[in-house]
């Protein structure tokens, strides 16, 4: 803990210097905020000992979060107005957005997690070129055998082959994991990469929805989509961003989010029962 009276009187320690509360060590509080008690060794061992409980309360509940809202919207439209229902369609394709993004966060952290931990890559990740561009890198080409390999999991081949060693309550679900976890990843990489990264950068700086576009001179909209609408500064002009929110598309939309939710549960189930094969 940074003590206030030792850098009032004391001018020969450095006024951006703190002790870890754990243990001991000094640490520049540069870029940090005053009252920061950990140094950056004990900080990583910190977001270490949350890994489990964290990535189990995800599965168990954040990562169903956008199926709900999703699934809760759609029944919605059935006696919404069109106006109402083209709102209700963007915000499902917003969860869809959403599912994607956590699991190619979740993937990357996993990946990474013998640099980084597990949760500050999961909390800190955005979607972005870079972001984007690393994780096809790492899932374009891949086998279904070989993306599993690379998280460290274990393969149908080597469950069966282990299949004596694993409790039977266990053996049922793992085979269904390995199964959903490389469709997920395939389900998310597919999508392609301009539009994924379009809408989700325009929903960061804009909310602001259209249902129709005849009142801009150079637009045009079918009455089936809704636009959002984003000011960019660097081009001057004002972007739209057309969605389609007829039944079939948003029931292909829930289709995908239910999918991709369950594979990043099943993701979480397979890393925490790896130990197990």
């Amino acid at each position: 803990m940074v003590d206030s009276s030792l850098r009032r009187t004391d001018t020969s320690i450095p006024a951006s210097l703190a002790n870890c509360e754990q243990c001991g060590t000094g640490f520049d509080l540069d870029g940090l905020h005053e009252r920061t008690a950990l140094c950056d060794t004990c900080f990583q061992t910190y977001l270490d000992d949350l890994e489990v409980p964290f990535l189990e309360q995800y599965a168990r509940f954040g990562a169903k979060a956008h199926r709900t809202v999703a699934e809760a919207l759609m029944r919605g439209l059935v006696t919404a107005d069109p106006d109402d229902r083209k709102v209700m369609g963007m915000r499902i394709v917003e969860e869809y957005l959403n599912a994607s993004q956590e699991l190619v966060a979740l993937y990357i952290a996993l990946r990474n997690r013998q640099a980084t931990p597990v949760v500050r890559t999961f909390l800190e990740f955005e979607l972005s070129p870079s972001s984007v561009g690393v994780f096809k890198a790492l899932t374009e080409g891949r086998s279904n055998d070989a993306l599993l390999r690379d998280l460290g999991f274990p393969t149908l081949a080597d469950v069966e082959s282990a299949r004596a060693e694993i409790p039977k309550r266990d053996y049922k679900q793992m085979r269904a994991a390995i199964t959903s976890v490389p469709r997920g990843i395939e389900r998310v990489r597919k999508v392609e990469a301009g539009a994924l990264l379009g809408l989700h950068d325009g929903l960061r700086h804009s909310k602001t929805l259209a249902h129709q576009l005849d009142w801009m001179p150079d637009r045009s909209m079918p009455p089936n989509q809704v636009a959002l609408l984003v000011l960019e500064r660097r081009s001057r002009r004002l972007l739209t961003h057309q969605l389609s929110i007829d039944e079939p598309q948003l029931e292909a939309f829930i289709g995908a989010i239910d999918q991709i939710t369950q594979s990043a549960r099943d993701l979480i189930w397979l890393y925490l029962h790896t130990e197990d094969v």
